[in-house]
């Protein structure tokens, strides 16, 4: 079931300021049960839907300030540049089931999608900025989160999910998301550049899996989702 934006799980810092040791401290929170509509749910139906028509100026007005300062400035560099490479690349998105939909911090949230793309199975995620009441999509930013294994579309025996993170440098947020369930990895690194890991006692479940990562670096977000196929142990 997905959850309307609760509280954070996992804390880390990202990248400190005076020495390359990375932390890590967790928190849990109490349940918490909330009534529709999920925001996260809409900002990326709301995308979809503006991206399958081609419609690039409803785009535009889903997008965080900062977001169209880096992708625009202005609609019109918006609709001849990013917006019609966005619209171009989720428009064939099909059948879109949300399995992730949390606020992470006070700002930032994050929503993943698991659907078709192309005809093809796919996985989709995008961080969310918090302006005023509404929650408006973050693309673009200088906080990148990169896989390192196992690789989208592979298939193979798989013990451990990893992937790198690179930022401005500061302090900032990570989760890490397998089948829509948070895990808590370890975190390693130096300053602007982390590597998150989970290990798993025993193999996964054959089968198809998905990961979902987010990263926050001080004021800015990244995001990124794949899936792969376990094999039998």
């Amino acid at each position: 079931m997905v959850r309307r934006f609760l509280p954070i799980v996992l804390v880390v810092v990202l990248a400190g300021c005076g020495g390359d040791e990375t932390q890590q401290t967790t928190t849990v929170a109490p349940p918490v049960t909330t009534a529709a509509p999920d925001p996260g749910k809409d900002a990326v139906d709301a995308l979809l839907g503006a991206a399958a028509a081609g419609r690039t100026e409803a785009i535009w007005g889903l997008l965080s300030s900062a977001s169209k300062e880096r992708l625009g400035p202005t609609l019109g560099e918006f609709k001849s540049g990013a917006g019609g490479e966005l619209a171009d690349s989720l428009g064939s998105f099909r059948n879109p089931k949300v399995i992730v939909s949390e606020r992470i911090t006070p700002e930032f949230g994050i929503v993943a999608i698991d659907g078709r793309q192309n005809g093809r199975k796919a996985v989709y995620a995008v961080p969310l900025r918090l302006e005023g009441t509404a929650w408006k999509l973050e693309l673009g930013g200088p906080v990148k989160v990169k896989v390192l294994g196992p690789q989208p579309g592979s298939r193979g025996l798989v013990a451990q999910i990893a992937a790198a993170v690179t930022g401005p440098g500061g302090t900032g947020t990570a989760v890490m998301y397998l089948d829509g369930h948070t895990e808590n990895p370890k975190v390693a690194g130096t300053t602007g550049n982390s590597t998150m890991y989970a290990n798993f006692d025993q193999a996964l479940d054959p089968g198809r899996h998905t990961v979902v990562v987010f990263a926050s670096d001080g004021r800015n977000a990244g995001a990124t989702a794949w899936a792969f196929t376990a094999t039998k142990r």
